[in-house]
Parts: C-alpha cells; structure tokens; sequence
C-alpha cells in the first residue's frame, strides 16, 4: 500500500469517526430539543391539602397515624407507574413570598389523570393551574444547586418514614423548617424531584440477587455483577487468583456440610434479603433531586442550602446505604439552573428509589406539619351549575380548576330576596357596594341604609352623571338644610296605613329598649292611644315630637280628643288613663314613655329632621319612579340608639310604599332594591311580615350581617324559610355548623370558617330553584369619583331639605323654642 493509500485511508477513516461524532452530537441535540419542547407541553399545579383531614383514617396514635398519611401518599405515587411521562414534585418558596407551596407538573396527556389522583388520594383538595411560574432567584443575588445521589448501589435502601416515624417524627417536617430560615423577600428555596417509572425488569434484577444471597454468595460478589464487563473479569480474576489456585492445589476438598453451612446466609445477610425484598416488591422510579438556594449572597445562599442538605441525613441507612450530596462546580451550575428551570430529567443524575423511599423524602403536608408557612388549601372550591344564567347582574366569579365564569343572578330570581352572612372585613360590604353599582347603572331603583357612613359616600362616587338627578341623600349628620321625614304622616285615602304604622313603631320602641321586661301591655298601650290620638287626622301634621305633649300638656290633650272621631281612643284618655292606675298612674306613666323617645326626639341631628309636619320625601315616588335613596346613618355620630330607630323607621316607610304598590297591577310595579347592611341592628317583625309577599309589590331586598344569632330567631326563621339566595362568607364554628346543613355534601362547617376574604360559598336561585352550592370570588370595585359626592349630597340637600333657618322660625312658632 503506497502513502497515497495511508493518506486516503487515514482521511476516510478520520473523515468517518468525525461523521459518527457528529450524528451522535445530532442526535443529543434532538434529544435535548424534544426535551425542551415537551417541557412547554408540561402544566405546572399549585396543589392545596386541606388543613383538616377529610380522609378518615383509622389510627389515633401519633406515630401510626403518621405512617398511615405518608402511606396515602406512597400509595399515590404507585398509580403514577402507568405515566409514561416524568412527572415532577417541587416544594418552594419564592424569592418574593411568605408560604410554602406545593406544586406538580405533568405534561397536558396526563394533566386529568394525575389531577383525579390526587382528588380521590386527598378528597377536597384543589389543584390549580399555575400559569405564571414562581421564581426563586434573586436577581440581583447569589445561587446554588445540590444534587441528591445515592452512595452505595441503588439495590440497597435507604432508612424510610416507616422506621423514622416510630419516634413520633415526620421526616419531611426537618425539610420544612429549612424554609423558615429564609427571608420573606430576596431569598428563595426550591426542592425538585423528577419521577420517571422504570421497567418491572430492574424489580426482576433485584430479586435475582436475592437469589444468589440465599444460595450463598456474597453481597460483594452480588453488587458487582452489574454487568457482562463484571461478570467476565469477576469470573476469570476469581479462577486464577492465588486463594483460588492455593484451595485447588493444596487445599483438600471440603464436605457437603462445610458446603451446606458455608452456602447458609449469614444473619447480616438474612436482613440485607429482607430490605432488598421489601424494596423490589414496590414499584421503582428514576428520581432526579434538586435544590437550589438563592440569597443575598453566595455565603447566604450556602447558608440555606445546607440547611436543606441536613435533611436528607436523617435517610442515612449504614451499612447499606447512604445520601450522597453532589456540590456541583461552578461552571456546572448555569446548566443545573437550566435543567431545573425546564424541569428536564437527566439521566445521568438519577438514583433509582421504590415509592416508600420516595414518600419519605417528599410528600404532601400532613395533619402532624405544623409549620406556619405551608399553604393550606383554607376552603375548598366547588364548580357552578351546568345552568348558570347568562343574564342579571354578576355577583362575582367561580373560579375552578382554571376556568373562570361570571356568576349572575336573573331579575326574576332577585324578588325572592338575598341573605348575605359573614364575619366583618370578609367581603360582604364588597358584594353589595358591587350590585348596588351594577343597579344604578341599569337604571334600577335602589335604597340603601348604611349604618356606618363611609360606604354611603363611596356609591356617590359611584353614580353615573346621567343618574345624579335621581339620587336623595338622606344624610342626619348635614344640618344645613334636613330633609323632612315625618313618621307620623299617611295617606287618608288610605287608613290602614296609620295602623302599620303604629304596630311598626311599638316594635320598634320594643325592640330597641325590651318592653318586654320593662313596661311591657302598659307601656304599648298609652303609646299606642297617644300615636292614634295624634295621627287621627293626617292633616294634623303631628310629629313624634308631639308624644310627650299628650302627657304633659292637658290643654293640648283635650283639643285633640274634641276633635277625635276614634272613639275608643277617647274613652281611654278620659276615663282610664286620667284615673290612677293599678300599677301606674297618668304623671308616672310619663316618665316611662319620654324617657323611651327622648334620646331619639332630643338628638341635636334627628330633630330638626322628624320635626316638619311634611315630609319632603316620597316612597313611593322613590319606588315608582326608579329613584336612588342612600342613608347615611353613622351611629358613630348619631348614637347607636337613634341611627337604628332612625334605620327602622325609614324601613317601616319604605314597607307601607310597597304596600301602597298593590293599587296598580303586578305588571306595572316597577323593582326596587332594598339593601341593609348590619340588618341585626334594623330587623324586626315587620321585616318579617312583608317578606313572603314583597315578591309581588316588587320589593326585592338584600341583608346582610356578621352572624345568626345577632337576629331574633323568629326574624332569623322567616329569613331562611323566604329567602332564594344564601350568600355565606367565614363565619364562625356554630354558624358554620348551621350552614354545613344547607349546604352539605359540598360544604362542611370545616369549609366555612377557613374561607379566605373576598371568598363565599353561595345556594344560588336559578329559574326559582336554588342550585347545588357553589363557591364564588367578589371582584373588586370601581374606585369611586370622589370629586362628585360634595357637588351629589349638595343637589340632594337643595332638592329635598328645608333651610334650618325656617325649621328654627317653624319650632319657636309652635313649641316655643329653636333648635
């Protein structure tokens, strides 16, 4: 062969071997880019456990119940052996947060399989599609990365939750606390474990060396014959070395029972079958284990990291086998990054584990975790009727599994009334500011008595420009020009009236100061006869302020009764209560019934308000004509007493309007929505009374409240018994024991006093049928004008008050004094 030859030869084969390593460098990169591309067909889950047990577990014992919610989740883990796919468990806290969170990620073909797993493994729990990854890196800080390996062969186990939680220990409680080392902002700590089953044949290999320990070989021996390579050099390196060649030259032949007794495993060997016994009987994954720490710095950053680290040592298992921590080098940690940002399994650093191992290492938090900063699922969530309206005002959103829905509620469906409950601060007065808004914009009539004052203002803020001229601002602590409201005033066309009237404000007084215990038949009957004597004809113009004259003020006692054609009436004042009584007499029973009304007729903003002869507003123009009444009642301002009688007052009008209502046909009354926030401070029995049949005056009205027992219980019943929709925010354990009945099996009382704010469970009424419960969102409302609420209350004080000027004039003329 001449040189040419040599040179063409050498070039070919050259030429050849950089092909081969060019195809195989082809073929990593198609490798590496379909791991790449099936890592953006992965979803990431934020999975929340409910922070009480939903599943009955058997064991009281500490460390048996242990053991037996690890094994929920080991047992979890064997059903994900039919995912052909890796799927990955992190448990992390971002470099910007202050919870523990932990999430799956499965690619899309998996995504309902794993997600109905982990229901059926953890019943009410929520897995959320998280489509904004977290981020543990600190930016403008320092990372690192360990890798988890095994230091022995992956044949040999490592110790496990089984033998850990004899102690009363649950392993993952050690990785847990390495989170709370960490600051809320600027640190972060990720903990990633990528599953990938493995074929029943490694399980297979495992009991073969099982096999060959029981027939006497050595653990050496066995551990070594990974391979043909292993086997040929163990097989020849065995026949000629010197203790072979000594024991068959020299060496006589042993017996068959030095054979038998040499072949028998030795007591460390009987536990060694045992564990590689129990390890090959469950199902095996290739596991790939990465942390990462980011901080400040790279000495905070080690800091944290081997915290975490310290974890796993609890695993050790000598002398079979041990947790190897791999400090990867600083050129190799940009690529560590990588793989655990995309979530891609690497082969090369993975260690073989059965499902107990893994479950050891990682699992879901259990009732025994205690760890402050573990996000719990705190309610769960429960999907909205197939029939959700697609019409009415939205009340909130459902948001389930990733799918977000409006939640409305149909005009039909709102006459059958709404009960809103819910601890203060959890988003009811959000709900209502929400629809009354959504109402005014529609063109709705509305009202709305707010005890506190500041909510008031806000929906001024929140009237369109086109429906400022529809708003009454009844406001009592504004004293420039008070609107007139006089309780006492009725239609005569309409006489019954006057009786409602009467009946309502008794119940008032009743309710406010307990007449039942003090005064009680006597009390209600002299109020009674001096409201009939004063409202015997409604062109008197009498006030409450005039109660106290038919007492004190005999001459005017005696004008209104010979003018008084209600005969009954008059027989009381002339010959029962001018004679003395059994237990009171006249001059008595003046004290018992001013000190009743004084602190209400006497308050400094009600006066000049309940004062006029002639009210200046209309109910029933309000309803009929779709106007918007807002009270501002702060009991802060005008004393808790007379804001509420004051409430109930207003309510008692706004009753005998919709009454009023049943002279035109049904088709012709127009909606109005009545809203009260703290009902308990403005329930009473004429509430009650209307509630069955304001459907058809068209009163359709919404309370709300913090808990149940705030209201009577004869109020609280007709409530529930008439009511279409229950809205529940958290409430507390005995409400929740009482809504767990109305919304059960969805919703346990469990469920009601772990809502988050903003966040209601809801019996919605669909078509006149309510719906199975649902949990719904509020959603946030519009930020309100608050240039225009001055330029509002101002327009509504010139339209509807009177100048106080002319009040003064108007009280000197009448009573003698001014305001």
């Amino acid at each position: 062969m001449n040189s040419f030859n040599y040179f063409l030869f050498g070039f070919l084969t050259g030429l050849g071997c950089f092909i081969i390593l060019l195809t195989f460098w082809f073929l990593r990169k198609i490798r590496e880019r379909k791991k790449i591309n099936l890592s953006f067909n992965y979803v990431l889950l934020l999975v929340e456990i409910p922070n009480y047990s939903l599943v009955q577990f058997t064991s009281q014992e500490p460390k048996l119940k242990i053991i037996e919610e690890i094994s929920n989740f080991e047992n979890f883990l064997a059903t994900l052996t039919k995912v052909k796919n890796p799927v990955i468990f992190e448990v992390a806290l971002p470099h910007v947060g202050e919870e523990i969170f932990f999430f799956v990620a499965v690619s899309r073909k998996d995504l309902e399989y794993v997600k109905k797993m982990i229901k059926s493994f953890w019943p009410g729990s929520e897995t959320i599609i998280y489509r904004t990854d977290y981020n543990v890196f600190n930016p403008d800080g320092y990372s690192l990365a360990t890798l988890i390996k095994l230091k022995n062969h992956y044949y040999l186990p490592l110790k496990t939750y089984q033998q850990i939680a004899q102690s009363n220990i649950d392993p993952f409680d050690a990785f847990l606390g390495a989170y709370n080392k960490l600051s809320r902002v600027g640190e972060g700590l990720a903990y990633q474990l990528i599953l990938q089953p493995v074929s029943s044949s490694v399980n297979k290999s495992i009991f073969e060396k099982v096999k060959a320990l029981r027939e006497g070989k050595k653990l050496e021996e066995v551990m070594q014959g990974s391979g043909w390579g292993d086997v040929f050099k163990k097989t020849v390196g065995e026949f000629f070395s010197p203790q072979a060649i000594t024991e068959t030259l020299i060496m006589p032949e042993k017996t068959k029972k030095e054979k038998e007794e040499e072949l028998k495993p030795k007591p460390i060997e009987e536990i060694t079958i045992k564990l590689l016994e129990q390890k090959a009987t469950k199902p095996l994954f290739k596991v790939n284990i990465r942390l990462i720490a980011s901080s400040f710095d790279e000495l905070s950053a080690e800091r944290i990291l081997t915290s975490l680290e310290s974890a796993f040592l609890q695993f050790n298992n000598p002398p079979f086998n041990e947790i190897n921590l791999i400090k990867p080098k600083k050129n190799k940690l940009k690529k560590i990054f990588y793989e655990f940002a995309f979530r891609l399994f690497n082969e090369k650093e993975a260690v073989i584990l059965n499902t107990e191992e893994i479950a050891s290492i990682f699992h879901f938090p259990i009732s025994y975790n205690k760890n402050p900063l573990i996000h719990w699922l705190k309610a769960r969530s429960a999907p909205p009727p197939p029939n959700l309206p697609r019409e009415g005002i939205i009340l909130g959103k459902n948001n389930y599994e990733g799918l977000e829905v409006f939640v409305r509620i149909k005009r039909d469906d709102r006459r059958r009334h709404m009960y809103v409950i819910g601890q203060t601060g959890t988003g009811k007065t959000t709900l209502l500011k929400n629809m009354i808004e959504q109402d005014i914009k529609n063109g709705e009539g509305v009202c709305f008595i707010d005890p506190h004052g500041d909510v008031a203002q806000e929906i001024l803020g929140l009237i369109p420009k086109e429906r400022i001229d529809d708003v009454v601002y009844f406001n009592p602590p504004d004293t420039k020009q008070p609107i007139g409201f006089n309780i006492l005033e009725y239609d005569k066309n309409r006489p019954e009236d006057k009786t409602r009237i009467i009946n309502m404000i008794i119940e008032i007084i009743g309710k406010i100061y307990n007449l039942e215990m003090t005064g009680g038949p006597l009390f209600e009957q002299y109020l009674r006869n001096s409201l009939l004597l004063l409202m015997d004809n409604p062109d008197w113009g009498h006030t409450l302020l005039d109660v106290s004259r038919v007492f004190v003020d005999e001459g005017f006692r005696e004008d209104l009764l010979s003018k008084c054609k209600n005969y009954p009436v008059v027989e009381f004042w002339r010959e029962q209560a001018t004679r003395a009584q059994r237990e009171l007499s006249l001059d008595e029973m003046i004290t018992w019934v001013t000190s009743k009304l004084n602190p209400f007729t006497t308050n400094d903003y009600i006066r000049p308000i309940i004062c006029q002869p002639k009210s200046t507003i209309d109910f029933r123009d309000i309803m009929d004509n779709k106007k918007i009444f807002i009270a501002n009642l702060p009991k802060g301002v005008l004393g808790e007493t007379s804001a509420y009688i004051m409430g109930m007052l207003l309510i008692t009008k706004i009753l005998i309007a919709a009454f009023a209502r049943g002279e035109i046909p049904e088709s012709e009354r127009k909606d109005f929505y009545l809203y009260i926030d703290e009902f308990q401070n403005f329930a009473f029995k004429g509430v009650a009374s209307i509630l069955a049949e304001a459907r058809k005056y068209r009163l359709n009205m919404i309370f709300a409240h913090q808990y149940i027992k705030q209201v009577p219980e004869d109020i609280i019943n007709a409530v529930f018994g008439n009511v279409g929709t229950i809205i529940s925010f958290r409430v507390g354990p005995e409400d929740a024991e009482f809504l767990e009945r109305k919304f059960a099996p969805v919703f346990s009382k469990f469920d009601f006093v772990n809502l988050p704010n903003y966040h209601a469970y809801i019996s919605l009424l669909i078509d006149g049928y309510p719906s199975k419960p649902f949990s719904l969102q509020t959603i946030p409302p519009n930020k309100p004008n608050l240039q225009q609420i001055d330029l509002i209350a101002e327009l509504s004080r010139v339209k509807y008050g009177t100048p106080k000027e002319e009040i003064e004039k108007f009280l000197e003329t009448k009573y003698g004094y001014v305001i």
